[in-house]
């Protein structure tokens, strides 16, 4: 029977987190990795203080499980990602345990027998002979603890003329990897397996947007094929529904401004900037210029109250076509939420003088007013995803006039005076 295909995405999110100046990881526990059809499974136990990390593969029947075959890994404390062939006869397992991208056992082959093969990052990547430690660390994205060479890589077992291997998409370099799980061998690919890998690459990337259980890898992986019929696929995100807040601090740890923004936004507006050969930064970041969505940037001025801390400010960009006195109505989608208690709790400070520094980024283009709403009514609502109704206790403001947004644009200098109280509820 033909090999089932279903790629196996690296999320290197999920169990560290890179970071500028630290990198935060759990500890690792015991994990289960099945193979793509689900007849078996590999079962990866953590070095212990006296026992090495080691795999077991069991293979899943209707009635029972039953150990095939396991072996000692050659990984410190534990693999970050494993993949077991549909036979359970391979297994391959990527970097080691808060050590991304370090170490001999980047990429390592197994089989009942034991190690096959191991490879280095340096061995994987086969930097040019001329590349030293420094130019390697421009190319491959690095935090304290890790080198994250395979972010947004592709990765799975699939058979090509015939025989298995274990393939490698690597995002960074926009190039595929191979080896022969056999003997462990890294072989020549040609461009044949190129687009054949590509096809089915794309099918996989689109069936996982389809399925809206996809992370950044599959929008960057169409993005580098550059097909017409997927840019669409890409331009949704321009609409996505999900802004995260974002505080950016002096060093002083006061408050410079509190932004609003949808990572998938910025990543649409980064994909596709590249796409149509403009300038665009290889990272997402708040601060990327925009060139197909807006930003709005202000003062709330807010009112002297007993303590400024228990409180939670709502800024919400309202749509020109909501009739005036109809903003909670429809609530917006483009919004800032900013939780005073949470800044309390990590110990940064608020004392921005009643002006409270704002922008909400990622700002669909079109016409809108502002308005904002100052919950200081116990308890605080934390339904950030929602609409907030102003009652008896709170402060609010009028709405702004229209203010128009156009691609690329930066609107500054919005005052939002935040200080009218509320003295019943408002429905």
């Amino acid at each position: 029977m033909r090999t089932r295909l279903i790629l196996l995405v690296l999320s290197v999110a999920i169990v560290g987190i890179e970071a500028s100046h630290a990198d935060e990881w759990r500890a690792p526990v015991e994990e289960w990795y099945p193979s793509t059809n689900g007849r078996f499974v590999a079962q990866v136990t953590p070095a212990k203080k006296d026992e090495q990390s080691r795999i077991k593969v069991i293979e899943m029947t209707h009635t029972e499980r039953l150990p095939v075959w396991q072996c000692k890994l050659g990984n410190k404390v534990s693999p970050v990602e494993v993949y077991i062939s549909n036979d359970g006869k391979y297994v391959v397992t990527n970097n080691e345990w808060h050590t991304v991208g370090y170490g001999d056992f980047v990429v390592a082959f197994y089989d009942q027998n034991g190690l096959i093969k191991n490879y280095s990052m340096e061995e994987v990547l086969h930097p040019p002979s001329s590349t030293d430690s420094l130019d390697l660390s421009r190319l491959v994205p690095h935090s304290v603890s890790s080198r994250w060479w395979d972010r947004n890589a592709i990765k799975f077992f699939d058979t090509y003329n015939g025989r298995l291997y274990f393939y490698i998409w690597l995002h960074l370099f926009d190039r595929w990897i191979a080896w022969n799980p056999v003997d462990g061998e890294q072989i020549q690919v040609d461009d044949n397996m190129v687009q054949t890998w590509n096809r089915k690459a794309r099918s996989w990337a689109i069936q996982q947007i389809q399925e809206k259980s996809s992370g950044n890898t599959p929008y960057e992986f169409l993005s580098k094929l550059r097909m017409s019929e997927d840019r669409h696929l890409i331009e949704r995100l321009l609409s996505d529904k999900h802004f995260n807040p974002s505080g950016r601090m002096s060093q002083d740890h006061r408050l410079i401004r509190y932004t609003a923004a949808s990572t998938k936004r910025l990543l649409a507006e980064r994909l596709l900037a590249k796409w149509d050969g403009r300038p665009a930064q290889e990272r997402i970041s708040e601060d990327q210029p925009l060139q197909y969505l807006g930003k709005l940037k202000g003062i709330v001025t807010l009112p002297e109250t007993d303590d400024p801390n228990k409180a939670t400010l709502w800024i919400y960009a309202i749509p020109g076509t909501t009739p005036k006195g109809q903003w909670s109505k429809q609530p917006p989608v483009q919004r800032l939420v900013a939780s005073f208690p949470d800044y309390s709790l990590k110990g940064l400070s608020l004392e921005h003088t009643r002006k409270f520094p704002f922008c909400i980024s990622t700002i669909t283009p079109g016409q809108y007013r502002v308005k904002a709403v100052l919950d200081k009514t116990k308890p605080l609502s934390k339904f950030t995803d929602r609409i907030y109704l102003p009652q008896q206790g709170d402060y609010e403001s009028i709405e702004s006039p229209i203010i128009n947004v156009k691609a690329g644009e930066e609107i500054k200098s919005i005052m939002i005076d935040c200080t009218h109280a509320v003295s019943s509820r408002t429905d």
